[in-house]
């Protein structure tokens, strides 16, 4: 009789830990065994975009002309929002309006490139200008199923989906791998695309490096509802009080 109790707790232990297949769980099952690179050109460089606040920080040789460049040193800049460095808001027309230059048209460019324009029209009236130029709001958001969906700040200007995830705590067991959702403003439009993290292809996608203000939704998956994952966090208090009422039913016989 003890023996049949054993093995149908047994029986029933591999069945609750088998429900999800473990594949499903794990990240790009193609590349197990195999090695690659991804080519540095795929990665291609951030582009401004309307409402983005942009760090610009200009060096010259004269310290007072420095000073008039660069108002944040003073204490005033024309914006300083949660806590960010203070910056200059790319306005809906797609320019900024900076001290002794006035207007400049950054919208779809690189830093790189606004570098070089700003350092352009310095050129004019300075000597050997140094213009240093980043997006200082660069935020994402993760949300759906994974351990602590929210709003993210990134700090440099290039993170990819698996970083997101990780400021997020990672997907749930029971959250869909195949199925990840990237919502992106381009140009005033929003873009969505499907990234699929069992398949090493995904590494190539223009939607794997992130953009300033994406979205990343992560589905549910049909186990959502029956939440294995607490139940396998519970199985062994579960074993242990089987266990107790097991030793006081043999007690209880002799």
């Amino acid at each position: 009789m003890i023996a049949k109790f054993y093995l149908l707790l047994f029986i029933t232990l591999v069945l609750l830990t088998s429900c999800i297949n473990t594949k499903k769980i794990t990240y790009f099952n193609d590349l197990e065994k195999a090695t690659g690179t991804e080519s540095a050109n795929r990665l291609q460089a951030l582009k401004v975009q309307p409402g983005d606040i942009l760090q610009i920080t200009i060096t010259t040789i004269d310290k007072d002309i420095s000073l008039i460049l660069n108002p944040a040193a003073v204490k005033s800049s024309p914006v300083s929002a949660d806590g960010m460095d203070p910056g200059y808001i790319v306005d809906s027309t797609g320019y900024i309006t900076l001290p002794m230059i006035g207007k400049v048209y950054v919208a779809n460019k690189t830093t790189t490139e606004i570098n070089d324009i700003i350092t352009q029209e310095l050129n004019k009236t300075i000597r050997n200008p140094y213009v240093s130029t980043r997006i200082a709001n660069f935020r994402i958001s993760v949300l759906g199923d994974v351990a602590r969906p929210g709003s993210y700040r990134i700090s440099g200007e290039r993170a990819s989906v698996l970083d997101a995830l990780s400021m997020a705590g990672d997907m749930n067991v029971t959250a869909l791998r195949n199925d990840i959702m990237i919502i992106r403003e381009v140009n005033g439009e929003k873009t969505y695309a499907s990234l699929n993290l069992n398949n090493g292809n995904t590494l190539a996608s223009p939607y794997y490096y992130l953009h300033n203000n994406d979205v990343i939704y992560v589905k549910p998956g049909p186990n959502k509802q029956f939440n294995t994952s607490k139940i396998v966090q519970l199985l062994p208090a579960a074993i242990g009080i089987l266990s107790l009422i097991t030793t006081i039913v043999i007690v209880s016989v002799k």
